[in-house]
């Protein structure tokens, strides 16, 4: 028994691409589903490769393991290379930083987990990160791993291979369906979720090989079920949308199609003639680095600024280049030939050092004097650094083990009982340092509690309609008004949180107690926020809601700083201007407030000549939406004319 090179699914390879490619670049509906179509091939492939190794009684784990690094690391090596290069000339501090994170989560194939936390694949500012796609390379990898070794296992003890197959399968499935509603960044990201879709691949495997019947009913109709695969991978570029549960039910519609295409693929008019076209055949080839090349390429040029539409199609060619280059030179020589051990050690050794060097830049926060000696750099820098805020971890990590903070958790003094808290989104965060020393200056001490995205009202759940990261803010959000209701000491509760999110149609709302009926959503909001104050008052507590401040038209840094190696910032100071959306915020405030009495300190009325910018290019913001510590502090001396 010995594999067979199979054209077609090369040329599959080159239809997913296309898909990925397309979403990336132009927006192509569903082309994120070409990364399902990528894990029922891959989990195909080495499937296939295992399976018949352990027929032969030839499979040995060290090679196995050696033809996947010879495989993956050569083009990731330079990918990353290349991009920690073009980074270290022309990325901000805070931009390097981030990337130096992500090298060292790629460099582990943990980039999976490292987004695990962050926002969600489809979220405006994920378009930012250069290695956001190389989460599903870290799904893959680490079924390679752990595969190989479930197999052995199977074999050894001559179980029902096919059976625990199906049961691990379903199991994978089943958690991805079970947590989409409740924590949808787990079900996207995690491997226990997306492993199922390998597996049918996999599965897929065991049948044609150790199922001569399966074989003959898909020859016998092989044409028919490969147009209805093509069809179901169709309906998935053309209909699922990224507002969807994704994957969820969902993702089994390109899963299943692509299925079905490799299943029929050697007898079907659709594999001999359209998958095994020469010219898709050799974009299969290329498809793994140009996986790699186009989103660096993409993401780069819009961290840049706003790249046109004919940009975007040079830098689709460009990737197309670098990846037949990539193809050529560097991944062919290496997997074929001699000396495998000792490539297989250099390839190890390269991408180890490359993972140390994105910690370092990690942990050196971006390696911020490596430009100094370029005018323009040093003109902005002072600027720049107005961008970061006080070193918080360790406060941040004693508060947590003391409070049970959540995402957001801090303490003006760790040694004191709280006597007010904060809870919000990250607005609560951004006027945290300003109330803080307002507070300590009356005698008390202001604990921080939140999480980003999780608007503070009880009971509720905004659920982000969309495959973005759902928070699971109803348990969060509850979690912290219990603790501040149990604390005797905390007389004061402060409310912060973005004016336009609840509104916004990207959001849906989801009542626990089941006492909100109205249809209207801004009536939905009010009362919510009416029962959560009262909520508070009726423990005792004294309930002041942070006048929300409004956004600018864009990041302010983009404005104020003179990235590296360009003559001037891609816009004026004068260019930024506020963002004034606040109609049904202020209704809802004012309705809020006479139903409850709430106290309302309202910030937006010392903005005029001040914000976001001063006259000596004092940054009060920190991009569009966020203050700087300066900001934070501007308002020290403000809150007395509320209490």
């Amino acid at each position: 028994m010995t594999s067979k090179y199979r054209p077609d699914i090369d040329g599959l390879r080159a239809i997913a691409v296309f898909a990925v490619v397309g979403f990336h670049a132009f927006g192509v509906m569903g082309g994120f589903t070409g990364v399902d179509i990528f894990f029922v091939i891959s989990g195909f492939v080495i499937s296939t490769i295992i399976f018949e190794d352990f027929e032969n009684k030839t499979f040995t784990f060290n090679d196995f393991y050696q033809r996947r690094v010879r495989r993956i690391f050569p083009s990731l090596i330079l990918v990353l290379a290349a991009s920690s290069i073009f980074g270290w000339f022309f990325l901000f501090s805070d931009e390097y930083k981030q990337l130096g994170k992500h090298i060292g989560a790629a460099s582990g194939f943990l980039s999976n987990l490292a987004l695990w936390n962050e926002s969600g694949y489809f979220d405006t500012g994920a378009e930012k990160k250069p290695f956001l796609h190389l989460w599903s390379l870290a799904v893959e990898a680490q079924f390679y791993f752990f595969w190989p070794i479930f197999i052995w296992v199977l074999w050894k003890y001559k179980t029902n291979k096919l059976l625990i197959l199906f049961i691990v399968l379903a199991i994978s499935f089943g958690l991805n369906v079970w947590n989409i509603f409740s924590d949808s960044t787990f079900s996207f990201y995690s491997p226990l979720t997306r492993f199922w879709e390998l597996l049918c691949g996999s599965a897929l495997a065991y049948l044609l090989i150790f199922q001569p019947q399966f074989s003959k009913v898909l020859d016998s109709r092989s044409n028919l079920i490969s147009i209805l695969g093509a069809l179901l991978m169709l309906g998935g570029l053309a209909f699922l949308t990224k507002e969807l549960d994704f994957p969820g039910w969902w993702a089994l519609i390109p899963v299943l199609g692509a299925g079905l295409v490799i299943a029929t693929g050697r007898s079907s008019w659709i594999g001999r003639k359209i998958l095994s076209h020469p010219i898709l055949i050799w974009f299969g080839l290329i498809s793994f680095p140009l996986y790699l090349w186009h989103w660096p390429l993409l993401s780069f040029a819009r961290i840049l600024g706003d790249p046109p539409r004919s940009l975007i199609i040079t830098l689709i060619l460009a990737s197309i280049l670098l990846a037949w280059l990539s193809y050529k030179y560097i991944e062919k020589p290496i997997r074929r030939g001699g000396n495998k051990n000792i490539k297989t050690v250099i390839l190890c050794f390269l991408l180890a050092l490359e993972g140390l060097f994105g910690l370092y830049i990690y942990k050196s926060e971006g390696l911020t004097d490596r430009l100094n000696h370029i005018e323009s750099w040093q003109i902005s820098n002072s600027i720049h650094s107005q961008l970061d805020w006080p070193e918080t971890n360790n406060k941040t990590k004693e508060c947590t083990k003391k409070y049970g903070g959540d995402q957001y958790c801090l303490i003006s003094n760790i040694d004191k009982p709280p006597t007010a808290a904060i809870i919000g989104t990250s607005r609560a965060n951004d006027f945290y340092f300003g109330l803080s020393e307002y507070i300590q200056h009356q005698g008390g001490n202001l604990l921080l509690l939140g999480a980003g995205g999780c608007t503070p009202f009880f009971e509720i759940d905004l659920i982000k309609n969309s495959a973005a990261p759902n928070l699971n803010c109803y348990q969060r959000t509850k979690d912290l008004y219990r603790f501040v209701l149990e604390d005797a000491n905390i007389k004061t509760v402060f409310i912060a949180f973005n004016h336009n999110a609840p509104f916004s149609n990207d959001y849906i709302m989801l009542d626990k107690l089941g006492q909100i009926t109205s249809d209207n959503k801004y009536q939905n909001i009010v009362q919510a926020l009416v029962r959560t104050i009262k909520m508070l008052q009726n423990n005792n507590k004294k309930v002041v809601l942070l006048y929300d401040l409004p956004n600018l038209n864009r990041d302010i840094k983009e404005c104020a700083l003179v990235r590296p190696y360009f003559e001037k910032a891609k816009c004026s100071t004068k260019d930024v201007a506020f963002v004034n959306d606040f109609d049904q915020y202020e209704k809802m405030i004012s309705e809020v407030q006479g139903k409850t009495g709430v106290n309302v300190f309202r910030g937006n009325q010392y903005l005029a000549g001040i914000f976001p910018i001063d006259r000596d290019e004092n940054l009060y913001y920190r991009d569009a939406t966020h203050l700087t510590y300066r900001g934070s502090m501007f308002f020290a001396d403000k809150y007395q004319f509320t209490f």
